[in-house]
């Protein structure tokens, strides 16, 4: 009966579709089922003699900022991340995504609960893949990603996975707060814009926790203030690619025309990120992998329109907590980013943009 409840729920939440098989259901009700039976509470791994000191420290650390995000942030109190979970250095999930050739246009499932994503998500490698596979077969780009967390928007008492722990503190805290935000705030179809914002939330809510944990001149706050930094010189470069591709994507010129021209327009991209970024160190995959456009459109959902969220921070004189009352608020009116732009009097995000 659980592993039934278990699939009834994966389904509302975006893990099936009822053009997928009761196989791939049941495929997925097991993967959570597997999660949930092996948790363990945090506090019980914190009474180990023999776990490692580095993963004591962050656990002691995570559930600090846990408490943080929930007591002075306003966001959501669930079970959520006081339990464990070793996935034994695998990712917890992987994501497919697909687009058209020739446009930024996402394919997407719709589902009950969330509405239209442009991904599907699945517990084993494999499973996506074959999906992937299917779908480069019927002519679409495509990408398969690992996923190291994810938000079962409250439904489950969601755990800290071991891989969260081998990243940097600063990076742990972010994720918790950035999917705690997705429990908080979520809205139907707005994949892209949820996503901006847990990016947005997750960034400032670890600066601001960091600063009065360790102090505003720590190593800590200065490697966050640089990463931010980062990320807002990435998130330009995206815009940049975006309109590039939207306007040759316009023209009315061949499909395979579009798509060969398309080439040298990534081919910018990857340049502009390497003299951005000068050090190789730095450079992820974005430089290391083939563009296409299920690749720059997954790239868009978490770092194209941060900036009308900092523009809501700014007039809210950049108080994070009241900012994410007025987004929780929000969520009762019939254009929830209307609403926010009205009240804050900063102009609203394009629509098709903030859909993608």
């Amino acid at each position: 009966m659980r592993t039934l409840a278990i699939a009834a729920l994966l389904s509302a939440l975006g893990f099936s579709t009822a053009c997928f098989s009761s196989s791939y259901v049941a495929q997925q009700a097991l993967g959570q089922l597997k999660t949930l039976n092996g948790r363990e509470r945090v506090m019980d791994v914190l009474r180990r003699k023999n776990l490692k000191s580095e993963w004591r420290k962050k656990l002691w650390l995570m559930l600090r900022a846990r408490e943080y995000g929930i007591t002075r942030l306003g966001l959501r109190r669930t079970g959520a991340y006081t339990y464990f979970f070793d996935t034994k250095g695998e990712p917890i999930a992987h994501n497919v995504s697909a687009a058209a050739k020739d446009a930024l246009k996402p394919k997407r499932w719709t589902f009950p609960i969330v509405g239209s994503l442009p991904y599907l998500g699945f517990f084993r490698k494999a499973d996506g893949e074959k999906l992937r596979k299917e779908l480069a077969a019927q002519g679409y780009d495509t990408y398969l990603r690992p996923v190291p967390a994810y938000s079962s928007l409250g439904w489950f008492n969601d755990p800290v996975y071991s891989t969260m722990l081998d990243q940097s503190r600063a990076r742990l805290i972010e994720v918790v707060i950035h999917e705690t935000t997705h429990t908080t705030i979520f809205l139907r179809n707005r994949i892209p814009f949820n996503e901006s914002l847990a990016v947005f939330i997750g960034q400032q809510g670890t600066l601001d926790f960091l600063s009065e944990t360790f102090g505003r001149r720590s190593k800590e706050v200065k490697d966050v203030r640089r990463a931010i930094a980062r990320r807002k010189k990435f998130s330009s470069l995206i815009t940049k690619l975006y309109d590039r591709l939207e306007k040759l994507y316009a023209e009315q010129i061949a499909s395979e025309q579009k798509i060969r021209r398309r080439e040298a327009i990534f081919a910018w991209a990857q340049q502009a990120y390497r003299k951005l970024f000068a050090d190789p160190k730095m450079w992820g995959s974005f430089v290391n992998q083939r563009l296409n456009n299920a690749i720059v459109l997954s790239y868009g959902r978490y770092n194209h329109g941060v900036d009308f969220h900092q523009r809501v921070y700014d007039a809210l004189g950049r108080n994070l907590g009241q900012m994410i009352a007025l987004y929780k608020h929000a969520q009762l009116f019939d254009d929830p980013i209307a609403y926010v732009a009205k009240r804050c009097g900063v102009p609203a995000p394009l629509t098709g943009r903030v859909k993608r």
